[in-house]
């Protein structure tokens, strides 16, 4: 009898032994955390410095890329291969192919500070459209430069424009800052062209203070 109340004393014991002994965790089981999990509007979602985002070194076009530049190949003054060749041929005044058109020729000169003059060459001159106004007068010149009659001047300053619808015209000088409407040489006084068909007209020779560009 003693030795069975000392074996159940032992089982007991066990029992409470293996009860109060802490289990270790299995190796798979992920620790518990209280920390919030990542989500994608966290900061991983923003545009990071070496992210897609045009940086400094991205294809912006800069001083070193494609633009056109002060050393690039876009023409600008003084290119040699500029424009076309300018003649140094007198020119040849024809006459006019009929009845309803007419030719008008001259000499464009620029005086320098010296007051000398010389040839204007290379420019182009066109014969600018003479609008009205509301009251029936001449006031303005429109120039448009894929319809109007043009002429280039050659080494010696000499153009002429061939067969131009009869009408009244501006002359007008085309330089690199713009167009310019050029007036009466003698007096300042507006410059009026007025064609007539199967006419030639001689309009001179006219110099005028104008900037070197």
């Amino acid at each position: 009898m003693r030795l069975l109340t000392a074996l159940l004393v032992a089982l007991l014991t066990a029992a409470l032994l293996a009860a109060c002994t802490p289990q270790a965790a299995p190796p798979d089981t992920p620790e518990a955390t209280s920390a919030p999990a990542p989500t994608a509007a966290g900061t991983d979602a923003y545009p990071a410095p070496n992210s897609a985002y045009p940086g400094p070194n991205s294809a912006y076009p800069g001083p070193n890329s494609a633009y056109p530049g002060p050393n690039s190949a876009y023409p600008g003054p003084g290119a040699a291969d500029f424009g076309p060749t300018v003649s140094s041929e007198p020119i040849v005044v024809p006459e006019p192919s009929s009845a309803d058109v007419g030719v008008a020729h001259g000499k464009l000169f620029r005086i320098t500070d010296s007051g000398e003059r010389e040839p204007l060459a290379g420019y182009n001159v066109y014969l600018g459209n003479i609008l009205r106004n509301n009251q029936g007068d001449e006031s303005l010149v429109q120039l448009d430069r894929g319809t109007a009659p043009r002429a280039q001047l050659n080494a010696l300053g000499e153009f002429v424009f061939v067969d131009v619808p009869a009408g009244r015209y501006g002359l007008m000088l085309d330089m690199v800052r713009g167009a310019v409407l050029l007036n009466d040489p003698d007096d300042g006084s507006d410059l009026i062209i007025e064609i007539q068909g199967g006419q030639v007209i001689d309009l001179g020779e006219m110099a005028y203070p104008l900037p070197v560009e």
